[in-house]
């Protein structure tokens, strides 16, 4: 039996542009809408450009700094992973800081990726997305007691902030070291891992309620909004293997017309319209 499958060529634009006005994501819990102030511009999957193009603009191309370059990166990794913390049943909440070459970026990640590891291979049900934060102060300002850091350049210790499901391991409850008792932050019962020997760590349950699933998605994300690490050539978040992703529709059916949203973000390129999956049940994909 031959199979026909067209051959692949590069292709003049307009013969496989095609023009998005709105764009479906569905996660979990909720949908978002994103509808741009002006249609933007995709190729069809599967194609390329063609080169050797006559026009100016392509005889001379405009490099992209490495400023434009490190903010689209940092966009790239926000929705990745807000895509993935809003697609998926996570159980707790965790944060790991380091005793020993804290300040070694390099060696920190080796020793939490090595950790993961170990957890995953104990049991594979255990799941996890993670990103990276530096301190704010360096060293010298953290021995010094110095609450705002002076030191621009200086090195920041790295610490990880994580959403995991499936870890079937110990988990003690935290203790407060002033007074002995179970220790407790934001009304929250606080513990931590007893086989993370490396450092610190502090551990939340995630509620069972959608609420604060998706609040614990959020509170992530806000990880990533601040001085978010770069590591050349490396990730700045991991993820482990069969996390879901979201549905993503282009050009949907217009039904959010007709329906109010719950939340409305709008912004100078378009706006976010963001509902709630139990009210649009019938225009789910």
């Amino acid at each position: 039996m031959s199979v026909n499958n067209k051959p692949y060529s590069p292709k003049e634009k307009k013969d496989i542009q095609y023009f998005v006005n709105a764009r479906q994501k569905t996660y979990i819990h909720s949908t978002e809408i994103y509808i741009p102030n002006d249609p933007y511009e995709k190729i069809k999957e599967g194609y390329e450009l063609s080169t050797g193009r006559k026009s100016s603009q392509f005889k001379n191309p405009v490099p992209t700094s490495e400023a434009d370059k490190l903010e689209r990166s940092k966009r790239r990794t926000y929705t990745a992973v807000k895509e993935i913390a809003l697609s998926n049943e996570f159980e707790l909440f965790a944060t790991f800081t380091f005793k020993k070459n804290r300040y070694d970026d390099d060696e920190t990640r080796k020793k939490m990726v090595g950790w993961l590891k170990r957890q995953r291979k104990q049991d594979k049900a255990f799941q996890y997305l993670i990103v990276s934060e530096l301190h704010k102060r360096c060293e010298e300002c953290v021995t010094s007691k110095t609450m705002i850091c002076i030191h621009k350049d200086a090195p920041k210790a790295l610490h990880f902030h994580a959403l995991m499901s499936g870890y079937h391991g110990p988990l003690f409850p935290a203790i407060n070291q002033k007074n002995g008792d179970p220790l407790r932050k934001g009304n929250r019962d606080v513990y931590d891992f007893p086989n993370f020997t490396l450092g610190h760590s502090e551990v939340y349950i995630i509620g069972y309620s959608e609420k604060d699933r998706i609040r614990s998605g959020f509170y992530l994300l806000k990880y990533l909004k601040k001085d978010m690490p770069t590591f050349k050539s490396k990730k700045r978040y991991w993820s482990s293997r069969g996390l879901n992703r979201p549905i993503i529709i282009e050009n949907p059916e217009e039904w959010y017309f007709g329906v109010q949203p719950d939340h409305l973000i709008e912004a100078s390129y378009g706006k976010y319209l963001f509902f709630d999956n139990k009210n649009i049940e019938a225009y789910l994909p």
